[in-house]
């Protein structure tokens, strides 16, 4: 969907805030609307922006009026956008219901790619729903067809912060989300 869950919005609001980062770059942007709580949150509401914000959508379809936020919106794959820019890092990296529309090796793969392009004293999100969904291509996108589930308890054991555990919150949505945190170099 051009849309993620609603119920992770105050978490990813709340980190950015808390960080400030310089740089933010939006994988599976989606229509847009992270780019909104970037720019509401990071910067005020007000331009000029002192965020740069990339977005990396993989379906054109899904443009709209919130991609204007964007300093660059990418169109295409995460993986070839990633393998364009090798050395390039950020200072938050938002994978926001995106993850689970990878295969496990290649989730596992994207997750050890990222964690590399952060910047020290970065951030990595990674929001996904912490049950399984079955969903297949939707809106003529054959990238929303979900293929793995990443809980609470995956991503963590796997080193990442848990900062919502995936049990139904007050709206009945069970999604877990979680952090990487990129370590200041002394």
């Amino acid at each position: 969907m051009p849309i993620g869950c609603y119920s992770l919005t105050p978490y990813v609001a709340d980190a950015l805030w808390k960080r400030r980062p310089a740089t933010v770059l939006d994988l599976g942007a989606g229509m847009g609307f992270y780019g909104a709580v970037v720019r509401q949150w990071c910067d005020m509401g007000v331009r000029p922006w002192r965020t740069h914000l990339e977005g990396v959508e993989g379906f054109a379809g899904y443009r709209g009026p919130c991609w204007n936020l964007y300093d660059e919106m990418h169109v295409g794959p995460i993986g070839a956008f990633l393998e364009a820019r090798p050395a390039q890092t950020w200072d938050a990296i938002l994978l926001l219901d995106v993850i689970e529309h990878f295969a496990d090796r290649d989730g596992e793969a994207l997750l050890t790619d990222l964690r590399g392009r952060l910047r020290p004293g970065g951030i990595l999100l990674i929001g996904t729903p912490a049950i399984w969904q079955e969903q297949g291509a939707a809106h003529g996108n054959a990238y929303e067809c979900h293929r793995s589930l990443w809980p609470a308890e995956r991503l963590a054991a796997a080193g990442y912060n848990v900062l919502c555990d995936g049990q139904p919150d007050q709206w009945g949505n069970s999604m877990a989300l979680a952090a990487m945190f990129a370590f200041r170099r002394a």
